[in-house]
């Protein structure tokens, strides 16, 4: 990525990111319809989870559909630690999701996978977590594998510092996917997984 390019995609993630981290948590989060969601394309598409084997926060190997199919309602993101972009945004925003819900966060699938698994080794990803506070399964696995899940999504754009920031919503055993792509705030988030429905 070029400079320009870099600074282009820096400037609204660190604006949208001081917005966010200057509103209460809790509960208190801002109104969908605000200027942080105006930007955000929201679609339903259908995917399939690819039958790769991946590597989770705390060492153990899993394959990833059973890991994503469990029951439960699924938030999927994708990112990498040492990102310094759209990811801490989008991973803000996974963060006060989740408190929003309280207790109710026990009652959803939060999965990350890392785009970069040369370098996101499994203690990598498991200190990133810690220094978030953060729920969740996060995800690892070799570079096919990472490719594989990410094209499966239609999230891989060929390098990681090209991604984009998109978080995918579905609910148990349905085949639809609601896909979000742009900088969704917590409260965008929330209520798209409230209207979420069960197939």
């Amino acid at each position: 990525m070029t400079s320009p390019d870099w600074f282009v995609r820096l400037v609204p993630a660190l604006l949208l990111a001081v917005a966010f981290l200057a509103a209460p948590a809790h509960g208190h989060l801002p109104a969908a319809g605000s200027d942080a969601t105006a930007a955000v394309r929201r679609s339903e598409q259908r995917y399939q989870i690819p039958a790769v084997k991946v590597l989770t926060a705390d060492g153990r190997a899993q394959a990833l559909r059973p890991l994503i199919d469990d029951g439960r309602p699924v938030v999927l993101t994708f990112l990498y630690t040492s990102c310094t972009t759209v990811c801490p945004v989008t991973s803000h925003v996974i963060d006060e999701f989740v408190r929003a819900l309280g207790p109710e966060a026990l009652q959803v699938n939060v999965v990350s996978v890392s785009i970069d698994p040369d370098h996101d080794t499994v203690a990598r990803l498991a200190e990133h977590a810690r220094s978030r506070g953060a729920r969740g399964t996060f995800v690892t696995g070799d570079p096919q594998s990472s490719e594989t899940v990410q094209r499966a999504f239609d999230a891989w754009r060929g390098d990681k510092m090209n991604h984009d920031a998109v978080i995918f919503l579905r609910a148990p055993a349905s085949p639809v996917w609601v896909r979000l792509d742009g900088l969704v705030s917590p409260r965008r988030l929330l209520d798209e997984y409230r209207r979420l429905k069960p197939a």
